[in-house]
């Protein structure tokens, strides 16, 4: 009995190994403004959008994001993402996290919350979470 469970733990251990982290995160809940960020391939685009439009005087649409999208090159060590823009500038952590078989990804506050209360976090942006099937 022993050698089943040790070989199940085992089994169990090298599928969670084959969990893909590449793909679109999005909010987890409906939102009106916020960021979508989609890793693939060791490559991050960080994207924001609202649907607030502003307008200048002259009647221009303003870009609310400058700067956006954000792009550059990540990688993963442990449950941390680390990110570098394009121009090698180092970018704000994020954190994996995976809860009820779906996969998320924590600013540095919503993975503090996390550690100290043991509660997800509200909106949080989800793999897939904008996809039909997911």
């Amino acid at each position: 009995m022993k050698a089943i469970i040790i070989r199940i733990t085992i089994f169990a251990a090298l599928l969670s190994g084959c969990v893909s982290h590449d793909g679109t995160y999005a909010p987890s809940c409906i939102a009106y403004a916020g960021s979508t960020i989609t890793l693939a391939d060791g490559q991050f685009v960080w994207e924001k959008f609202t649907d607030a439009v502003v307008v200048n005087d002259e009647g221009s649409v303003v870009n609310q994001f400058p700067g956006y999208p954000l792009r550059g090159k990540y990688r993963i060590d442990g449950q941390t993402v680390l990110m570098e823009s394009v121009e090698g500038e180092s970018i704000d952590k994020m954190y994996l996290h995976r809860h009820d078989n779906k996969s998320y990804l924590y600013t540095p506050q919503q993975f503090e919350h996390w550690q100290s209360t043991g509660e997800s976090a509200k909106c949080a942006l989800m793999l897939d979470a904008g996809s039909d099937d997911g």
